[in-house]
């Protein structure tokens, strides 16, 4: 009679294949097992193998990493003309599963979709609507045509967005904000205003861009954007004046990031980028507009008062925290949170903040209004 231990006995052979950089068991003989511990035994012998197979970026699917529009926004800008989705690795040219979410929520296609030269990024022009919402699934349970190069279908992902209202005219204009928004301002912030433009006119963009095709401006668009990672040379400072000049809102997602970078440094691209803003009626960047009112550095903090103006048709000046009450009060989104933000280093203590930043505005707006001169009258 033959014992248990030679009713189990295996014939395994365990290689390593190193190429692939992962262990394999292979089974030489078809086997049976008639003892449920040997059987046991195996499945943890098997997944044990198994989770030494080393993950690698080959070997991982495909996921989405960036989209234009961003996923979630609420504010895009209906002449957006493309639908740009960037994978983590090379993809399938020409192959792709750009999938309904509700017929009425998909956006209408304007041509085929292609992908950019560098293999990872599709691109999907469209036809957009004025105030309507907009889904749709880059790849799905049922289509999974979006492949890497390996065949690997990408991870399933739902873009949603929702375009702005429409509202006539090349300037984004919301109720209530008058078309000459700049008769709300207040004689200092008038002041600044023609000053910088005076000082700065050579960086300012003052084309409406009519008459460009929707591949020129998408190419523009892009090449500016890339500018916006620096160096901040002459050319960078130009990219955020032509991309509020081209009312951008898929720059949007990069000058937030300048206008509210928490770093203690020059700052030029910062109140060009709050500019900005305003220029393009970004209404989810109000809540960091407002803690930019007191802001350390004197032009950022004008420059906030006056893109607030801009974009609200409400005039608080320099006082943050009628604008927060004010914001939470119509629940404007996001909320104002009113935790004070330390900008920089030696910034004054919130109760004494508002008193050290009024003693520094009235020296610059002291600097920016014209000297008096005096005159000998002769008598006669």
């Amino acid at each position: 009679m033959k014992t248990n231990t030679e009713l189990l006995t295996l014939t395994l052979n365990l290689t390593l294949d190193r190429n692939l950089n992962h262990s394999a068991l292979g089974i030489k003989r078809k086997i049976k097992i008639k003892n449920p511990v040997a059987i046991a035994a195996l499945l943890v012998l098997l997944a044990a193998t198994s989770l030494t197979a080393e993950i690698t970026l080959e070997s991982a699917p495909p996921v989405v990493v960036k989209t234009e529009p961003v996923a979630g926004a609420t504010n895009v800008d209906p002449r957006t003309s493309e639908i740009v989705v960037q994978f983590s690795k090379k993809m399938q040219d020409g192959s792709w599963s750009w999938s309904t979410w509700g017929e009425e929520n998909f956006p209408e296609m304007v041509g085929q979709p292609k992908y950019l030269d560098d293999g990872r990024t599709c691109v999907l022009k469209v036809k957009l609507q004025p105030g309507k919402f907009y889904a749709t699934w880059l790849n799905s349970d049922r289509f999974k045509n979006f492949k890497d190069t390996g065949g690997r279908p990408a991870v399933p992902y739902l873009l949603t967005f929702r375009t702005r209202d429409a509202t006539p005219g090349s300037i984004r204009r919301e109720s209530g904000v008058p078309a000459d928004w700049t008769q709300l301002l207040n004689d200092d912030q008038r002041a600044v205003l023609a000053w910088t433009d005076r000082q700065f006119r050579s960086f300012f963009d003052a084309r409406t861009f009519d008459g460009w095709s929707d591949q020129e401006r998408a190419a523009l668009e892009r090449k500016l954007i890339d500018a916006l990672s620096g160096p901040r040379s002459t050319e960078y400072y130009q990219a955020i004046n032509t991309l509020a000049a081209m009312r951008s809102t898929r720059a949007l997602p990069r000058l937030r990031e300048i206008a509210s970078e928490r770093v203690d440094r020059n700052n030029r691209d910062r109140w060009m980028a709050i500019r900005a803003l305003g220029i393009i009626g970004d209404k989810e960047s109000v809540p960091d507009l407002i803690h930019l009112v007191y802001h350390g550095n004197v032009n950022t903090r004008w420059w906030a008062q006056i893109s607030l103006v801009r974009i609200t048709g409400k005039n608080f000046a320099k006082d943050w925290n009628a604008w927060g009450k004010w914001w939470n009060d119509q629940n404007g989104q996001p909320p104002y949170k009113t935790e004070i933000i330390r900008w920089w280093n030696g910034q004054a203590e919130p109760d004494t903040l508002g008193q050290s930043l009024n003693e520094s505005d009235e020296k610059f707006l002291a600097s920016l209004r014209p000297k008096e001169t005096s005159q000998t009258k002769s008598e006669n």
